[in-house]
């Protein structure tokens, strides 16, 4: 069972415990509820580009508050490494920010199971959120996007066909 499956099975576990009676959909969600400390509107449009970039590029149909707390971590992780040299860049900072990204994709919904693996969306995510200030500069969200999945193509994940895949 790969890593979306076990997603998928604990979405519909959650889903089967917690029952609702409304069915609401991303294009109900109110941009009001978001939490964060104060009233910042910079953060509130980086949050709302973060949903427009996963329903764009992954087929979101829903977010929750902990996807909302969850990139709220992934943000500050991201202002740490953003302000940091390279030489400065602290590793657990870097895990904590991957396992923030993690968190995102095990709280959000997607429309249909990706075909690009788990840990390659993470990487591909952080990217993007890394390469648009932690999604500030919307116009550039498509570019650093492409950057970001180049890189993973670079990195051998798509260019290498499996044994199991091989026909002979």
């Amino acid at each position: 069972m790969n890593t979306w499956d076990n997603i998928k099975a604990a979405q519909i576990v959650h889903d089967l415990v917690y029952q609702e009676s409304d069915n609401r959909n991303i294009a109900d969600f109110d941009l009001s509820c978001i939490y964060y400390a104060g009233d910042n509107k910079s953060r509130t449009r980086n949050y709302r580009n973060f949903l427009i970039y996963l329903t764009n590029h992954y087929q979101l149909t829903d977010a929750t508050d902990e996807t909302n707390l969850a990139f709220e971590k992934l943000s500050r992780r991201l202002e740490v490494l953003i302000q940091e040299s390279e030489e400065e860049t602290n590793n657990e900072t870097v895990r904590s920010a991957r396992r923030n990204t993690e968190e995102i994709f095990e709280t959000v919904r997607l429309g249909k199971t990706p075909k690009t693996s788990f840990n390659d969306m993470v990487s591909i995510l952080i990217g993007v959120a890394y390469g648009t200030n932690i999604f500030d500069n919307a116009n550039n969200i498509e570019l650093a996007h492409q950057l970001a999945y180049q890189q993973v193509v670079r990195n051998g994940n798509y260019l290498e066909l499996s044994e199991e895949k091989m026909v002979t």
